[in-house]
């Protein structure tokens, strides 16, 4: 891992600007440490480069102990919590930033100012890698597509490395993937935004979806629909944009690649319980894997493709069945952390449904998602817990009333009792499904924590008969 950085990035991608080389010595402040992979990657691979490296964040070193202990080991690695310290990033030769961090934060501004570089680990990664890159971005379905191309090529014999937001740095192995490999990664609009600054070009891009979020990260659905963009900006016409069917005749967002758009009903074979978003997500998949096999002269028809997708075991937190008790279905589908990701659940849904809803203050429209509510004829109730859900049964709570129907809605203050209700009140052949479509900060630290108390909570359900169905 000795390389200089800048001689890498100049060989591999021209298209990088020259990135400061880290040696020994050099001064680092690393800003975010969080209980995510990424940025711990990217601070161990400058520490074994030998540079001198301060982390600091916000959060208490009792809340990050796990971050911490991953990181112990190296000497020249220095911690400082509770707040960020704008001395600490003016006095620094680079600053190592997490994605998650608003690029206006006035620490950032005051680097920048000084002519200090900021960088992030999806860039160190891109400017060492030698091989050829699918990016997969969208507003949901981002795992699950990159998940289901690295099933295909591994299929197909094709080695691959799949890494970025779906939570695996590959900046830990970027010495042993080789040109001859390909990486897939996932890039939230975050990392987007901090590689819009480069010009990197992909040989595959992937859109998933587009619909505004994270507007308060980004300032507006304007900054936020420019990072999606920036994921096709500077592709040539030797690549492969791939797109919804639905942006055919969007002139917004053309690209210099040949693209290719894909619908739900593009591949035959699938399973017929997957839901029209699973199905739209595999043909994407399809559409990158078919690329990556043509130039690699290993072709894959839809047919084979569909074939092969049949073994494809989805990811946890995302429409996961965790449990089937006493004819009851137990879904967990606690990544969906917007409004749009529920919507797309609960269309996926073919039984009777108790949702449960609601989460951190989101600062997302919910006009489609109450909407939603009001008109989805499977839904026999509603949980809602915290922030959002009280937003949200506030909201309809009056609506469902004026409608006489017979949808149950309650409020929570945390999301054990909500799941008890939803337990008590259904009935044999009906689904308890967690599609928060919100975060989960007000009451966990990240989704996959809200999804593994919900299954602890399931299982510790007792056997009941059916509770009153009364509305309250």
């Amino acid at each position: 891992m000795n390389r200089n950085l800048s001689e890498k990035a100049d060989s591999l991608n021209p298209g990088f600007p020259k990135l400061d080389a880290i040696k020994p010595g050099t001064r680092i402040t690393a800003m975010g440490l969080g209980h995510f992979g990424g940025q711990i990657a990217a601070i161990k691979y400058c520490a074994e480069l030998g540079a001198d490296i301060l982390v600091t964040d916000r959060s208490s070193d009792k809340l990050l102990a796990d971050s911490v202990a991953r990181l112990q080991g190296y000497p020249h690695v220095s911690f400082r919590f509770g707040q960020h310290h704008p001395e600490d990033f003016v006095d620094a030769e680079l600053i190592l930033v997490s994605p998650a961090v608003k690029p206006n934060h006035p620490c950032l501004r005051a680097a920048e100012e000084k002519g200090i570089p900021v960088l992030t680990e999806i860039e160190l990664f891109l400017a060492n890698c030698s091989a050829r890159v699918i990016a997969v971005s969208g507003s949901v379905g981002k795992s699950t597509t990159v998940s289901m191309i690295e099933h295909l090529l591994l299929s197909m014999n094709i080695d691959v490395h799949v890494g970025g937001n779906i939570g695996n740095s590959l900046l830990p192995h970027v010495n042993g993937i080789s040109d001859r490999d390909w990486v897939v990664l996932e890039l939230s609009s975050f990392q987007l935004h901090w590689l819009s600054r480069r010009e990197y070009s992909f040989e595959v891009a992937v859109l998933t979806s587009y619909f505004p979020h994270h507007l308060d990260w980004h300032g507006g659905e304007e900054n936020y629909r420019a990072c999606k963009q920036s994921l096709l900006r500077n592709q040539n016409v030797t690549q492969l944009a791939v797109l919804p069917a639905s942006f055919r005749e969007n002139g917004d967002w053309r690209s210099q690649a040949r693209p290719v758009y894909f619908g739900s009903e593009d591949l035959t074979g699938l399973p017929e319980c997957w839901s029209v978003h699973d199905k739209r997500n595999a043909a994407a998949a399809y559409a990158a894997a078919k690329r990556v096999g043509d130039l690699q002269g290993r072709k894959i028809r839809k047919e084979d493709a569909g074939s092969l997708l049949k073994e494809f075991r989805g990811l946890p937190h995302r429409m996961e069945l965790i449990a089937d008790r006493e004819e009851r279905r137990f879904i967990n589908d606690s990544k969906a952390t917007c409004p749009q990701a529920t919507i797309a659940a609960l269309r996926s849904m073919t039984e009777p449904t108790w949702l449960i809803l609601g989460g951190a203050l989101l600062p997302d429209d919910l006009e489609g998602l109450i909407g939603e509510l009001k008109t989805t004829s499977l839904l026999r109730g509603i949980a809602c817990v915290g922030p959002t859900g009280q937003r949200i049964f506030q909201r309809l709570k009056p609506i469902l009333s004026k409608q006489k129907k017979n949808v149950l809605c309650r409020l929570y203050p945390s999301l054990k009792p909500a799941v008890l209700w939803c337990w008590e009140s259904s009935r044999s052949g009906d689904s308890i499904l967690l599609s928060p479509g919100c975060p989960s900060y007000d009451e966990f630290q990240n989704y996959e924590q809200r999804g593994s108390s919900f299954a602890k909570f399931v299982r510790e359900l007792k056997s009941h008969a059916c509770a009153d169905r009364d509305a309250s």
